[in-house]
């Protein structure tokens, strides 16, 4: 019987039956089989490796009563062994063109150097482990290969589980768990006690969760780990912490910020004095931002000191101080010694009590910078957070300078990705038709980089507030995280989903991969009491509004005539006109602008006026279009009116909402592009300028709300901020 390159003999073929084990089909050999099984064993046992999967490996034997080879297969691979028959002199023959064909493509054998250093050092050896080439069987030798993989993985962690069945070895990569490899259980003990013995832990002590800490040099290059184990049903398991500091990012700009969120953090580090938090869920990557954020404060020639539990990364210049709870140094009690150490910037790796908290703001307030990170799940949550730790609203208000929430998203494999995925778009393409996963459409099998998962390494998506007059008031008055939230928006902070759109929009992730870490955000429901025909829903972006219930016309109504808007036409909030008005003690003058010639509708005159970008609420459309046009500061927003105008061309009823700016003097204006000219008119005058009839209704609706100065008993709803 002949099946490819290989003759079976009929000895073999009639051993195949009376086991009813399966004839080997030679040709089946795969390289990645080959290189999972050193050639000395293959010679050595005269078998084939075939084929792989994450349970088993397939070898073609002459011999599948084999005991020691099934054994030393099980224990190296972690995989069962399944067997199939071939003749002695074809597995040989089969064995010189793969292992020939294999190491004419593998790269020279690099031995990496592993040796424990530090305090567990006098207990442990220095052992040589030769990727892709020959192990001892040792559980030293074993450890050390895992250890080996999972930073060649560029894992995170490493989490070593006793299953019922073997142990499971898996690399947490880009913030995703994969399965490594499978063990047999026999292994487990011996494994977590040289594990163990590497953290400094108790061997003994098999009950408790331990935790430790070592540092292993691999080709002279040190890695820090954090071991923990914890006892299971089935036996103890184990995460081991990558601290790879060579492969860290610690520059700002090489973090992956989206532009706007960068911008943002600039502005924020301007300030010299003050609090500024860091929040997310473990494994959101504060503590990179937070050493990244140092290494942009040590170039300003300051002198910083860190309180951190554990000390993660070194940075040459700055001085870190190991929280040692046993020996009575907490976080506060270092702080109450570092403020005696005249310092500039103190980092404080996590607000945990109140003691804490207070010692933090105390800091802040009397001329330092604090840094620190906090587990909430938005920016503004921070603040309630550290209100139910027991600090003071007022103090919050005064020394909060900023928080920013972070979540980590995979970017695209620029390896595999397609250049139609990496091409930049628009934010508004990508809420209108982009979601798909473009990475399971563009990402190629064979990518080393990936994995041909088509995601490799990770990038920030941050929302990041920004204190304002508006927040230290709502703080201070106790207002609830919704309220606070607000006023950080319209100062123009943007949520994870929003800043998650971005990274989408430039090509850099995928709509999937935000939707897995950040609340995907619906635009808000406006309801409208209208005669209009029936319309459809139409959502025009994330964080725009849209019309999202729309009322039909009376029965008795008529229906449209022809030429009118039609049986069906879209109805979206669009625009926004912004009244920019001086409250002088002489009466308000209003700001008119006249367009410039080279624009649309030139030489008319006009109010503020812009379309809603995506990603904005309109009262952020209304506060950013005012400083874009005129340079002015918005001093109190008012919500005055929404009017509908229809756009026949895109068959769109768009709905324009009016907004009334109150600006502080001396009221400089200083005029964008789109216009050429302005004024400041008393009310009547403004009336007779304005060229739309909208405008003027909208100013006079405005004029009747506000004219005693404020909106009276609507205050609480008309006002913006």
């Amino acid at each position: 019987m002949t099946t490819g390159f290989e003759v079976h003999t009929p000895e073999v073929v009639a051993l195949s039956e009376r086991l009813r084990i399966p004839l080997a089909v030679l040709e089946s050999a795969s390289e990645h089989a080959a290189r999972l099984v050193p050639e000395r064993w293959a010679r050595k046992y005269t078998i084939l490796p075939l084929t792989i999967s994450d349970r088993s490996v397939t070898v073609a034997t002459a011999d599948p009563f084999d005991v020691d080879c099934e054994h030393t297969l099980a224990f190296a691979t972690g995989r069962d062994v399944v067997f199939h028959l071939a003749a002695r002199d074809a597995i040989s023959r089969r064995i010189d063109e793969v292992y020939r064909s294999e190491s004419s493509r593998r790269e020279p054998e690099r031995l990496l150097d592993i040796q424990v250093l530090g305090k567990e050092q006098h207990e442990s050896t220095t052992s040589t482990v030769a990727v892709g080439g020959d192990r001892t069987g040792s559980v030293t030798a074993l450890v050390d290969e895992l250890l080996v993989e999972g930073i060649a993985a560029r894992a995170s962690d490493v989490h070593i589980e006793t299953e019922e069945q073997g142990l499971a070895v898996r690399h947490r990569v880009d913030g995703v768990l994969r399965l490594a490899r499978r063990l047999p259980r026999s292994v487990g003990p011996a494994l977590v006690s040289r594990i163990k013995i590497i953290g400094g832990l108790n061997i003994a002590d098999r009950l408790r969760p331990q935790d430790g800490r070592a540092r292993i040099a691999i080709n002279g290059a040190a890695v820090d780990l954090r071991v923990s184990t914890l006892p299971s049903a089935h036996g103890e398991k184990v995460v081991i912490r990558v601290l790879d500091a060579s492969g860290t990012v610690l520059t700002l700009e090489g973090v992956g910020f989206d532009t706007d969120d960068m911008a943002r953090i600039d502005r924020l580090l301007e300030v010299r004095e003050g609090l500024i938090l860091l929040t997310g869920p473990t494994g959101s990557g504060k503590t990179t931002t937070l050493y990244a954020t140092l290494r942009r404060l040590k170039a300003r020639a300051v002198n910083i000191v860190t309180v951190e539990d554990p000390v993660e990364y070194r940075i040459a210049g700055i001085v870190q101080v190991q929280v040692n709870e046993k020996a009575g140094l907490t976080f506060a009690t270092a702080l109450r010694s570092i403020m005696r150490q005249d310092p500039d910037v103190v980092l404080i790796g996590e607000i945990r009590d109140r003691e804490t908290a207070e010692i933090a703001i105390q800091a802040s307030l009397t001329g330092h910078l604090v840094l620190s990170t906090l587990h909430t799940n938005s920016a503004a949550s921070a603040v309630t957070r550290l209100i139910d730790i027991g600090v003071a609203p007022y103090k919050i208000a005064t020394a909060l300078k900023g928080v920013v929430a972070q979540r980590l998203v995979r970017r695209l494999c620029v390896d595999c990705s397609s250049p139609d995925c990496l091409h930049p778009t628009s934010t508004s393409d990508v809420t209108e038709g982009m979601h798909r996963d473009l990475a399971s459409q563009t990402r190629s099998a064979e990518c080393r980089a990936c994995g041909g998962s088509g995601l490799r390494g990770r990038l920030p998506i941050a929302e990041i507030l920004i204190g304002s007059a508006d927040f230290e008031a709502r703080v201070t008055n106790g207002d609830t995280v919704e309220r606070i939230a607000d006023a950080a928006r319209v100062a123009g902070m943007r949520s994870l989903w929003q800043s998650g759109l971005a990274h989408v929009a430039a090509g850099r992730t995928t709509i999937d991969e935000v939707r897995r870490v950040a609340t995907e955000e619906r635009a808000p429901v406006v309801a409208l009491r209208t005669t209009l025909p029936p319309v459809r829903m139409v959502a025009e972006g994330a964080g725009r509004g849209a019309l999202a219930l729309v009322s039909s016309p009376p029965p008795s109504a008529r229906p449209p005539a022809v030429g009118s808007i039609g049986a069906m036409a879209e109805l979206r909030i669009g625009t926004v006109d912004v009244y920019v008005i001086r409250p002088l003690p002489a009466g308000w003058q209003v700001l008119v602008l006249q367009r410039a010639e080279n624009t649309r509708c030139p030489l008319t005159w006009e109010t503020v006026h812009g379309s809603i970008e995506a990603g904005e609420e309109p009262q952020q459309a209304a506060v950013r279009e005012v400083a874009e046009e005129t340079s002015l500061q918005v001093d109190r927003l008012y919500s005055v009116t929404v009017q509908p105008f229809y756009l026949p061309r895109a068959h769109i009823v768009q709905l324009g909402v009016g907004f009334a700016a109150f600006v502080a003097e001396p009221g400089v204006v200083l005029l964008g592009t789109e216009h050429q000219g302005h004024e400041w008119l008393s009310v009547a005058d403004a009336l007779a300028r304005f060229h739309w009839p909208r405008e003027r209704d909208g100013l006079s609706d405005a004029v009747k709300l506000l004219a005693g100065g404020n909106a009276g008993a609507a205050e609480d709803v008309l006002r913006v901020f």
